[in-house]
Parts: C-alpha cells; structure tokens; sequence
C-alpha cells in the first residue's frame, strides 16, 4: 500500500485552506472520485482534493481497491473489518494534513458507496472533529460508540439505487439524530447507484456552509 500514488489536485489558492479527501467505493481506485473535482473546484477554490485508494486489494476481482472486504456482509463482520482498517486509513490522512499544515477542522470527507461508510465510520470515532462530512449511496456501519458528534453530515441517495436501498438513509439520519449528530438527508429522483451533477451541488452548498468559503 505504501508504494500507492494517491492522486491529488491543488488548490487554486496556496497555500490550501481546507483538505476534502474523497473515499472510493469497492473495486474502485481513487482515480475515480478524483475526476468529480473539475466539477467542483471553482466553488471550492481553497481546498486541496485527494483520493487516496483502498488500503486492499479488491477481493471479489482482478482489478481495484477496498477498504474493507464485503465478501461476508452480515453488520457485525462488516463492522469488525471496516475498525480494524481505520488506523491505515487515518494515516494516510494525517500524512496528507501535515504536508499541508492542517488539522481535521481543516478536513472535510466525501465518500461514496463503501467510501461512504468509511467517512461516517471515521467522523464518528475522532477525537478531533472534522470540518464535515459527505455522504453518496452509503450504508452506515456505526462504531461500538460514537465519539465525534458535532461534525455535520450530509448523506446523498438516488432514489433508483438498486445497490443500496435508499431507506439506508433513513435508518442512518435516525441513528445520527439519535447521537444527536448533525446531519441532513436529500433522496434524488431518477438517480440510481451514482453521484449526479445535482447531489454535487448539495455537496459544494453543504461544504460552503461549513465555513468552507
């Protein structure tokens, strides 16, 4: 993993403000998320994008990266896998903030699909709070106990999305308000298991509003 080039795009005001990592889903790379940024970085100009890729190997195909198997989906197998992962993917963040003199108040996660259950997983258990997260057609693997519960949560979802039901929204904003996590749900019509220009610009108006710009 330690010989991996994430890929990354700087942002167009140096030194960067703010960090946005962007979390792939499974058999995927960070290749993938990165092109979303031509998309968004006029609106975002002080950020710097990275998207790191999985800390595996895909386990289902010859090609891609996971950060945690889905082989076995039941919750508690999922749960297990995706913490005992965290602290690779932590670091990889950490290095990142440092070379850029930031902090987690600087960060901001979006993830999609797997990617997505990792970021809320992450934000969850900082002790430090990131700036904000993002969630796109995610499920939510809670940790054994929430730590971070002031990071807000945008959680994304096409309502065709025959991968992951779009009720896996529902049951996450219940959840969150219940740790009284702030956190707003969108269910996007005729979208399915993807990420549209319309969910981009909920994103960029919920990152705005963090104190993005």
């Amino acid at each position: 993993m330690s010989n991996l080039i994430h890929p990354e795009v700087h942002s167009k005001m140096l030194p960067a403000k703010k960090l946005v990592v962007l979390l792939h889903g499974v058999g995927s790379n960070g290749h993938d998320l990165i092109k979303l940024v031509p998309y968004i970085q006029d609106d975002l100009p002080d950020c710097h994008f990275m998207a790191p890729h999985g800390v595996e190997p895909y386990d289902m195909a010859a090609h891609g990266r996971q950060w945690f198997s889905l082989q076995d989906r039941t919750p508690y197998v999922m749960k297990r896998l995706l913490g005992s992962n965290v602290a690779s993917v932590t670091e990889i963040i950490k290095q990142k903030q440092m070379g850029l003199n930031l902090t987690n108040k600087d960060t901001i996660l979006i993830g999609f699909s797997q990617g997505a259950m990792l970021a809320i997983y992450l934000t969850l258990i900082q002790t430090e709070p990131f700036l904000s997260t993002i969630g796109f057609s995610g499920l939510l693997i809670a940790p054994p106990q929430p730590i971070n519960t002031t990071t807000p949560i945008c959680l994304i979802h096409g309502m065709l999305d025959t991968v992951v039901a779009v009720g896996a929204v529902d049951h996450a904003i219940a959840y969150l308000a219940e740790q009284k996590v702030p956190c707003s749900g969108h269910k996007l019509k005729n979208l399915a298991h993807s990420i549209d220009n319309q969910g981009l610009a909920i994103a960029v108006d919920f990152i705005q509003k963090s104190g993005v710009i």
